[in-house]
C-alpha cells in the first residue's frame, strides 16, 4: 500500500531499539521484572509494542481524505500517534532512570509554555477532549473552552479549531491553529531520544556483565553440589527459570538417578555420566565469563541429541519424553512406545513402565548421545 502520509518517523531507530531489547532480554527480564517491587519489564514491552504500532502505522494515516469528517479524525489519529511515541519515550526514561533532556524545551512551538505543555494543548483541542478545555493556549485559565470541529479552512496553520469560551463576556471565538511540520518536528526530537535509551541499555548490560565476571563462582569437587551452585548462578546471572535452568536441572537428575537396573546397564551409562563432566565444566566457564554462544554449548549435544538414525521412532521418543516431563501424562500408551524404542535398540530389554523415571531418562539420553559419536 502506498504511503498516504509524509510525516513519518525513521523506522531504523525503532529496529535498533527492538534489537537492543532482544539482544539483552535476559538481563532486562532478570533486572526489571521485579525492580523495587514493580514489574518494569512489562512496561518496556508495552513501550516497544506501541512504538512499533506508531512508527509502522504512521505512513498509512490519510491526511487528504475526501470527506471532511474523516479527514478531521485522521488528523486526530496523527496527533494521538505522535503522543503515543512521546509517552513511550517518556516511560522508557523513567524505567532506566534517565534524565529527560527536553522537559523544559520550548524551541519548536516558541509559545508561553514548554513544548510538552503546548503539544498537550494541541492534542486536547483537536480531539482528545475538545468539549472540556481548561485553556485556550496551554496556560492556566479560570475559563473553560469548547472547540469547534477541526478544518483545513481558515486559520494560520494547516488545521484550525475555533475555541468558544464559557464566559458570556467573551463573544468572539479564538482561532487555534497547528502546523503538521511543527508537531512532526516536536515528535522527531523526542523520538530521537530512543538512541539514548539504546545506549543506556547496552551500558547497563555491560556493567552487569563485568560485575558478574568479577564475582568468582565457588568450585566443588562434588558434581551435584557444583550443579546446584550453577543453578543458583543461572538465576542470578540470567534469570530464575531462564537460560540453562532446565539443562542444569536435567544434569542433577542424571547424576542422582538411582540406577536401579542390571550391572550391564550401569556400565554403559557410567561412560556417559563421565562425559557429562565436560558439560558441567563448560557451563561453569560460560557463567564465569558471562559468555553465552548463540550456537549453544559445545557439549550441549550430550543432552540434546540431533541424531537422525532413529528417525522412524521420533514420535515414540517424543511421547516417552513427554511422559518423563509430565506427571499427569496418561500411562495407557507408554508401554507401546517403550516397546517400540526397545525394538529400535534405543532402550535395553529390561526397561518397563515400572522403571524409575530418572533411570529411564538416563538410559535414553546415554543411548542417544552414544549414537552421535
Amino acid at each position: 500500500m502506498k504511503s498516504k502520509n509524509l510525516y513519518i518517523l525513521d523506522s531504523s531507530l525503532l529496529e535498533k531499539f527492538k534489537q537492543a531489547v532482544s539482544d539483552h532480554d535476559e538481563f532486562l527480564i532478570n533486572t526489571y521484572s521485579n525492580y523495587n517491587g514493580k514489574n518494569l519489564w512489562n512496561l518496556i514491552c508495552s513501550a516497544k509494542d506501541w512504538l512499533s504500532v506508531s512508527v509502522n502505522g504512521l505512513p498509512y494515516i490519510d491526511l487528504n481524505h475526501s470527506h471532511d469528517d474523516v479527514r478531521s479524525l485522521n488528523v486526530l489519529q496523527l496527533i494521538m500517534t505522535y503522543d503515543l511515541v512521546f509517552q513511550a519515550i517518556e516511560q522508557l526514561h523513567r524505567v532506566f532512570e534517565m534524565e529527560h533532556p527536553l522537559k523544559k524545551d520550548d524551541s519548536v512551538f516558541n509559545e508561553a509554555v514548554p513544548d510538552d505543555a503546548y503539544f498537550a494543548q494541541i492534542r486536547a483541542c483537536f480531539g482528545a477532549h475538545p468539549v472540556d478545555l481548561r485553556s485556550a493556549d496551554g496556560t492556566k485559565s479560570t475559563d473553560k473552552y469548547f472547540a469547534s470541529w477541526s478544518s483545513n479552512v481558515g486559520g494560520s496553520g494547516d488545521y484550525t479549531v475555533y475555541l468558544y469560551s464559557n464566559n458570556p463576556d467573551v463573544v468572539q471565538p479564538i482561532p487555534f491553529s497547528m502546523s503538521f511540520a511543527k508537531i512532526h518536528e516536536y515528535t522527531v526530537k523526542r523520538y530521537s531520544l530512543l538512541s539514548n535509551v539504546v545506549s543506556v541499555i547496552e551500558k547497563k548490560n555491560g556493567i552487569f556483565v563485568e560485575e558478574q565476571r568479577q564475582r568468582e563462582i565457588e568450585r566443588s569437587s562434588d558434581v551435584v553440589e557444583q550443579l546446584q551452585l550453577l543453578l543458583k548462578e543461572n538465576s542470578i546471572r540470567i534469570g530464575d527459570g531462564e537460560g540453562y535452568h532446565h539443562d542444569i536441572q536435567t544434569l542433577i537428575e542424571l547424576f542422582t538417578a538411582p540406577q536401579d537396573f542390571p550391572e550391564q546397564g550401569r556400565e554403559k551409562v557410567a561412560k556417559y555420566l563421565d562425559s557429562l563432566h565436560l558439560l558441567v565444566d563448560e557451563l561453569y566457564e560460560a557463567f564465569q565469563s558471562m559468555t553465552f554462544s548463540e550456537d549453544g554449548l559445545a557439549h550441549g549435544h550430550l543432552l540434546h541429541s540431533r541424531s537422525h538414525r532413529f528417525k522412524d521412532v521420533f514420535y515414540d521418543l517424543g511421547k516417552v519424553f513427554e511422559y518423563l516431563n509430565n506427571s499427569s501424562y496418561p500411562l495407557s500408551m507408554v508401554d507401546y512406545h517403550l516397546e517400540r524404542l526397545i525394538g529400535a535398540g534405543i532402550l535395553p530389554p529390561f526397561v518397563s513402565l515400572e522403571t524409575d523415571k530418572l533411570d529411564l531418562q538416563l538410559l535414553l539420553l546415554a543411548r542417544l548421545a552414544d549414537d552421535i559419536k
